[in-house]
């Protein structure tokens, strides 16, 4: 005869269905190239979307600055005028970028914020997002005995960290900066909320009806 099963307990029940780690850790990473030191001459933009600890999507998209393109920036990016020929301007794509920001975004430094404000600001638009992150920021708060001072660079970070990925390209880059994120969330189980400080995050002030 078959032993009857024990019934599930309360106990037992709540359990199986206790969120996993991380359950609720959302958020989008994002990073830009530039054409020249003009910050919002955006050449390329890198999203990365980030659902239950997971990444979930990258969009990398090309962008025609309609400016000049400085030797140095394209002695580090590989782009050029003839890369982005044919490509969008920048307010063509700013709907879709918007669409992606409306949340938590994470970037490594606060240069991507800025350029993208700007470029944003030129297109007659404001940017809206929940609360931005410094996820260079985040690394020196996660292993202050690493990166408190210094090292805590993108490629540094994320080679100490054994991320792999194609540097100065946006959406590698913001995929490493994504990465940073979840690495120490998992070392430190401290959450974005508590990862995060006056110093490295950056609230949005919403314009009602505007982007």
């Amino acid at each position: 005869m078959r032993k009857a099963e024990k019934p599930e307990t309360p106990r037992a029940q709540s359990e199986e269905k206790k969120p996993s780690v991380g359950e609720d850790l959302n958020f989008v990473a994002v990073d830009v190239e530039t054409a020249n030191s003009n910050v919002s001459s955006i050449c390329q933009v890198g999203i990365v979307m980030v659902r239950s600890a997971k990444i979930t999507d990258v969009w990398t998209q090309l962008i025609d600055p309609g400016d000049f393109f400085d030797p140095y920036n394209t002695a580090v990016h590989s782009i050029d005028h003839n890369t982005v020929r044919g490509c969008p301007r920048f307010e063509e794509v700013c709907d879709k970028i918007a669409e992606y920001l409306r949340e938590t975004v994470v970037s490594h430094t606060f240069f991507d914020r800025r350029a993208i404000s700007k470029a944003f600001s030129e297109c007659g638009r404001s940017l809206d997002y929940e609360i931005w992150i410094d996820s260079a920021q985040m690394a020196r708060r996660a292993w202050p005995d690493k990166y408190s001072l210094r090292g805590y660079n993108l490629g540094n970070v994320a080679r100490d960290l054994g991320i792999r990925f194609r540097h100065h390209d946006a959406g590698e880059d913001a995929r490493a900066a994504a990465e940073i994120v979840l690495r120490a969330y998992a070392d430190t189980q401290l959450g974005i909320d508590r990862l995060m400080t006056p110093a490295n995050s950056t609230r949005a002030r919403r314009t009602p009806g505007r982007y």
